[in-house]
């Protein structure tokens, strides 16, 4: 096992340099801001190492020659936050869940939209025998949640995060080779570019699953939307109108809502601070003065008798 911490961007970006990729680290947004992040890493032969990464929001850039380290590829599967991946003229978004591959011989520009966590596999590209065609096409791309094998392979590399100091060389290059084989079955099973449903209304739908499967991000927004499907904010807009829905910016506040309710309803009544967390609202300020606004009282008065209780409109059902 391996670790390291950085407490500011220039000992990340040093540390991105030595054991992952020669990067440019620097704040979001070009402003100034504390920052720290870890690396605890794990090598089972030659071929790959697993990896967790936490970090605070941050943008990091390739630098240096893109010749100047080997050929690795990088599965990043989210367990946390969120990161933003271009490279190959693409940009894919990756939330909890997901994954997203890129490789360090080529451009590329990582963003960490929120305090991020996230569980890497590092392949050495030239050792791994992964088909290359299919490497290219799901470079940048991102890979759903609901992936079958991507699935199966998250679960694996939590495994041996947890195991792989007590393997011994040969369980460990064993183990390393069926890791590249789940690797090798996930890339095969993806075919490049994600194929959207055609029709405003079942475009509208998917959209909205993808909210509603993502309703406690509260980085979650109709650009992140937008972003997710590769198209322009103006565009989401357009398709919930086409659908006859209700524009998207009402349909995420309204869900989010809908939940808090529920939660403030439930037999287990959580605090204003803990609904507002588990429905996504960046803090319990907004969260209140939404519900205020739609409910017409606080969420901590939501349910006591009053003139007010239950007099206001309520999500449906």
């Amino acid at each position: 096992m391996y670790s390291a911490t950085a407490s500011s961007f220039d000992e990340w970006s040093a540390i991105a340099e030595t054991g992952f990729v020669p990067l440019r680290v620097q704040p979001p947004g070009g402003r100034p801001a504390a920052f720290r992040g870890e690396l605890v890493g794990r090598g089972l032969d030659a071929r790959l190492d697993v990896s967790r990464i936490t970090a605070d929001p941050c943008r990091m850039t390739r630098s240096g020659s893109l010749d100047d380290a080997p050929d690795t590829l990088f599965l990043s599967i989210q367990a946390g936050g969120s990161v933003r991946v271009s490279q190959a003229g693409r940009v894919a978004r990756a939330v909890a869940g997901e994954a997203v591959l890129y490789r360090s011989r080529d451009r590329l520009s990582l963003v960490c939209e929120q305090p991020t966590t996230c569980l890497t596999l590092q392949v050495t590209a030239e050792r791994a025998e992964l088909d290359g065609t299919a490497v290219a096409a799901a470079l940048a791309r991102t890979i759903p949640a609901s992936t079958p094998a991507l699935r199966v392979l998250a679960a694996t590399l939590a495994t041996l995060e947890q195991t792989a100091d007590g393997l011994g060389p040969v369980p460990a290059a064993r183990m390393s080779s069926a890791v590249l084989q789940m690797l090798d079955a996930l890339l095969g099973s993806l075919d490049g570019a994600e194929t959207l449903p055609t029709g405003p209304v079942a475009l509208a739908a998917t959209m909205q699953r993808f909210v509603l499967d993502h309703l406690t991000d509260p980085g979650l927004s109709v650009d992140a939307v937008a972003r997710r499907f590769g198209v322009s904010g103006r565009y989401v807009t357009r398709v919930f109108a086409d659908a006859g829905r209700p524009p998207p910016a009402t349909f995420l506040r309204e869900e989010r809502l809908r939940r808090a309710v529920r939660l403030l309803d439930g037999e287990h009544r959580p605090t204003v601070a803990a609904v507002a967390a588990r429905c996504g609202f960046a803090d319990t300020t907004t969260f209140t003065r939404a519900f205020r606004r739609r409910f017409g009282v606080t969420p901590g008065a939501w349910g006591r008798p009053g003139p007010s209780d239950r007099q206001v409109g309520s999500p449906r059902p």
